[in-house]
């Protein structure tokens, strides 16, 4: 979802999987063990023929919908239950949630949804829609929508939700909305899965956009937006250079990146990765890819604000200095500019989260989908964060106002650091042709960077009309790395929710 249309925008609650009628039939196991597949051209045996062996990514097949993590599975995996456990599931607490034009089913959806994992119903008494003016572009089948409402509610299940419907992307109708939250007090977090390429926005429309962030924090309300599913964004929509997502980049805003989970058959976390995918295909369409052609897919947005001041030159942004580097993040961070992103959780949509949504049309018109994008990390923390301010008040103190600032600061425990992970059965493979074999090691296949030295990557049967095969990498981009402690990537980490949590009670 974009902030406007108009000068493009990251991809949000990028779809991965089919829609299925019952969310049974997904599984939490995204990588299950390996394989070793041969392709022929036009499969009869011809010239070339390419052999991949190494993990196997468990998504959709002609028989299963493949993996999508459920409420239940998320909960047990960051420790939720903990916290649920001690009475703190957000109540008292309202999340406001900004999506702009509205949906026709979400609350029909949200129901459905809450019905099938155990939480409560969204009704008069916990749910509101807001809009900040008349909508003529609502809809059904908003993705956005319904999956901030869904994940909202499955961290925060105590928690209200107002969800915020300005009547377009422009940016006057949607910093309308956030300045309404931070002004009437329509919530005590606000959580924005929206954003624009800072680069091809306006200094005086970043500095708008900063400023409500800045009230917000002021009345006690953490805005939390998405850093953006492109990366750097150096490799699309046409920028040419590196740049990072606004609203998320301001001083007073707390930016969620995302990451890839992979759980273990008890929902225990088996590793998770700073979400970045490579996509290299090797047959498709009865061709074998001779050699196999790879680009960069998706993955969190991540690097230092840099053009808050700009010129421009041959029509391309030159950038000579972004907003300054907050306080909360010296010392922790390197460079003089503010640096994205604070905090990470679950994102990548091949790990992603299963959500419920009404498509017309379609029998049954209510299917499940598998969804990700840091549209989905952005929800999920700003419930969490919910949490946290329903502790402090319970402890004695005040509202905690914007999350940024004690990020840098949570004791061991509270937060899980990203670091690289590898593994010792990443995708080989070799191509047979006219000229002899050529054999093609595991960093070729990911299209790995030279200082991407560690990584996962897996082979993804691509469920389509014609059968197509590729290899999918796990925490790699050209231009972001994970590390320990703070990285560009991953922030500081993905919260244990419930030490994070209890870390807040303070009586």
């Amino acid at each position: 979802m974009g902030k406007p249309t108009s000068i493009g925008g990251f991809k949000s609650a990028a779809a991965q999987a089919a829609a299925a009628s019952n969310s049974d039939f997904f599984s939490q196991q995204c990588f299950t063990g390996t394989e070793t597949e041969s392709f022929s051209t036009n499969g009869d045996g011809a010239l070339p023929i390419g052999t991949y062996s190494g993990n196997k990514l468990n998504l959709q097949s002609a028989t299963s919908p493949g993996c999508g993590y459920t409420p239940a599975a998320i909960q047990t995996a960051y420790n939720l239950t903990g916290l649920y456990n001690e009475g703190y599931d957000g109540t008292g607490q309202t999340i406001a949630i900004v999506d702009w034009c509205g949906s026709f089913s979400v609350q029909s959806d949200a129901n459905k949804f809450s019905t099938k994992f155990g939480l409560p119903k969204l009704t008069s008494s916990n749910f509101a829609i807001t809009y900040t003016a008349p909508s003529e572009c609502i809809a059904y089948d908003q993705v956005e929508i319904n999956l901030d409402v869904e994940w909202a509610h499955a961290i925060a299940p105590g928690a209200n939700i107002n969800l915020v419907v300005p009547p377009s992307s422009s940016f006057q109708d949607v910093d309308e909305a956030e300045f309404d939250v931070a002004n009437y007090g329509m919530g005590n977090v606000l959580s924005g899965s929206y954003g624009s390429p800072e680069a091809l926005t306006a200094a005086t429309e970043l500095d708008t956009e900063s400023l409500i962030s800045e009230i917000g924090a002021a009345a006690g309300i953490s805005f939390n937006f998405a850093t953006g599913d492109e990366g750097t964004y150096a490799l699309t929509d046409d920028i040419f250079l590196p740049t990072v997502n606004a609203p998320a980049d301001s001083p007073w805003s707390t930016a969620v990146g995302g990451v890839t989970l992979a759980l273990n058959s008890d929902n225990s976390i088996a590793w998770q990765a700073g979400w970045g995918n490579n996509v290299n295909v090797l047959a498709a369409e009865g061709i074998v890819a001779d050699p196999p052609v790879g680009e960069f897919y998706a993955g969190s947005g991540g690097g230092p604000s840099n053009c808050v001041t700009k010129h421009t030159e041959f029509r391309r942004p030159i950038c000579t200095g972004g907003f300054p580097k907050p306080s909360y993040q010296k010392g922790s961070v390197p460079g003089a500019y503010r640096q994205l992103p604070d905090v990470s959780w679950l994102a990548d949509p091949f790990t992603g989260a299963v959500i419920l949504i009404s498509i017309p049309g379609q029998l049954p018109e209510q299917v499940y989908q598998v969804v990700g994008g840091t549209s989905l990390a952005t929800p999920m923390f700003s419930a969490l964060w919910a949490i946290a301010n329903q502790e402090a008040l319970a402890g004695g103190g005040t509202e905690l106002g914007q999350a940024a600032p004690y990020l840098y600061t949570m004791p061991a425990g509270a937060i899980s650091d990203i670091v690289p992970v590898t593994s010792a059965t990443n995708v080989t493979g070799s191509v047979q042709d006219s000229h002899g074999t050529k054999k093609y090691s595991a960093a070729r296949l990911a299209e790995a960077t030279p200082s991407e030295r560690e990584f996962v990557s897996a082979l993804w049967d691509i469920f389509t009309d014609v059968e197509t095969t590729a290899v999918v990498s796990f925490g790699t981009d050209p231009g972001l790395n994970t590390a320990t402690g703070w990285d560009n990537m991953t922030g500081v980490g993905t919260p244990n929710a419930q030490a994070f949590a209890d870390f807040f009670y303070a009586p």
